[in-house]
């Protein structure tokens, strides 16, 4: 049974551990574009400003698309719901909190898919990617954010080691479970 809240988004609940139930955020289709080329291409048609380090991102071997179209449900969550402590979490602590929760890492193309098809993101809000983090072109390690800062909506990258830190206020977008294949 689909359960829907307030803001019309599918509150049905999901994974569930110590009481904390995860639902669905968003469902995005990934596996669209044929190249990363292409899907740079998309973004730059759709007037998304592409910050220097996910251009980078967008640009390596290491940023790899999902070789057919499937459907991913996305979860949210703050730092803080993951890691209970107020002065904030490393990646790594964040990552393996999600996981413990049955969320998994979203593989590198939710991030500008995500930026594709999140068009309507409210004023002020940035979501980090929970994935596992991409080397750039300096060997720094990276994941990506979508935002919107008021000067229209961007995609940027984010140094992401494994030991940085990031505020207990920080919210995460996390894959729910196994992307199902669809029809192209």
């Amino acid at each position: 049974m689909t359960a829907i809240g307030d803001d019309g988004t599918d509150v049905t609940p999901g994974c569930k551990q110590a009481g904390l139930d995860v639902a669905v955020w968003k469902t995005i289709v990934v596996g669209s574009y044929g190249t990363s080329i292409a899907l740079r291409d998309a973004l730059v048609a759709r007037r998304i400003q592409i910050g220097d380090l996910a251009g980078q991102m967008l640009r390596l071997p290491t940023f790899t698309l999902m070789p057919s179209h499937a459907n991913v449900d996305l979860s949210v969550m703050t730092a803080g719901q993951l890691v209970h402590r107020s002065d904030g979490a490393t990646f790594t602590e964040i990552h393996a909190h999600a996981i413990e929760l049955g969320l998994e890492l979203c593989a590198p193309e939710v991030g500008p898919q995500l930026r594709l098809q999140y068009l309507d993101q409210r004023l002020g809000e940035y979501l980090l990617i929970g994935m596992a983090p991409l080397p750039t072109a300096d060997g720094s390690a990276a994941c990506f954010v979508v935002g919107n800062g008021g000067a229209g909506l961007i995609i940027i990258g984010r140094s992401a080691g494994a030991d940085m830190t990031v505020s207990s206020r920080a919210r995460f977008v996390f894959a729910r479970g196994q992307e199902r294949t669809i029809a192209p």
